[in-house]
């Protein structure tokens, strides 16, 4: 009976946070999506500063990068956690990319808010790689390393692109798609550090309630109260 009881209440505990789940991140989604289900003047803007930043317009080029900040430093803030935890400051390093693409744009090929993403994320990939061999000393390449440090930015923009905006979409929302993932960004690193910190570690790398728990220390119930909480005033930022 004891057993029973044990496997009710953790039944019972699940389906609760499968509510809030709902609850909380869901409605957050589908306003996302509902403000965002047209070309906007926001799409309609990052897809004329690509161009004419392409072009070498310098002015609309620092104006695009700055549309992508919050994006490259919730990205590096993300690489960061399991390589370079303490020994690297994510605005620093989204200072670095933004300085390397400006210098770098003619290499630039694409078109897209997404492809303009990805490739501003190859560069990041690049500027963690040199710190990593920097804070190992060495300045051979470990592709082991590399591999796992790319697989991060990838989880973490998968997050942001996909996992969030794209699973809610149809075809005819894809501008929405495209420019949600900014805002997203935006409103995550706006957030408390520990709300941001559960979110993160819960949603881009994939870890249970107890391996957060350990990561930050703090019991699974408080970690659990976290993520309720974090979601509801990532929900309110985004409102």
């Amino acid at each position: 009976m004891a057993v029973f009881n044990k496997d009710r209440n953790w039944f019972q505990g699940a389906t609760v946070f499968a509510t809030k789940w709902r609850q909380l991140l869901v409605p957050l989604i589908l306003n996302i999506m509902t403000e965002r289900s047209q070309p906007d003047e926001t799409q309609t803007r990052i897809v004329k500063l690509i161009a004419d930043a392409r072009s070498g317009d310098q002015e609309a080029l620092g104006e695009l990068l700055d549309s992508y900040r919050k994006f490259v430093k919730f990205l590096a803030r993300s690489g960061l956690h399991h390589h370079l935890q303490g020994k690297a400051d994510p605005s620093d390093l989204a200072q670095e990319v933004c300085i390397a693409a400006h210098g770098n744009m003619a290499d630039f090929r694409g078109q897209t808010p997404e492809e303009f993403a990805g490739w501003l994320r190859g560069i990041l990939s690049n500027v963690l790689a040199m710190h990593l061999r920097k804070y190992l000393g060495t300045q051979k390449r470990d592709p082991r390393l590399e591999q796992n440090l790319n697989a991060s930015l990838v989880n973490a923009s998968g997050f942001l692109q996909s996992k969030i905006a794209a699973d809610v979409t149809s075809p005819s929302q894809h501008f929405a798609r495209n420019e949600a993932f900014l805002q997203l960004a935006e409103a995550l690193e706006s957030l408390p550090e520990h709300y941001r910190e559960v979110i993160v570690l819960r949603h881009v790398e994939g870890m249970s309630f107890a391996d957060v728990a350990k990561s930050m220390d703090k019991s699974v119930d408080s970690v659990e109260k976290l993520w309720v909480r974090g979601l509801a005033k990532l929900r309110t930022i985004m409102t």
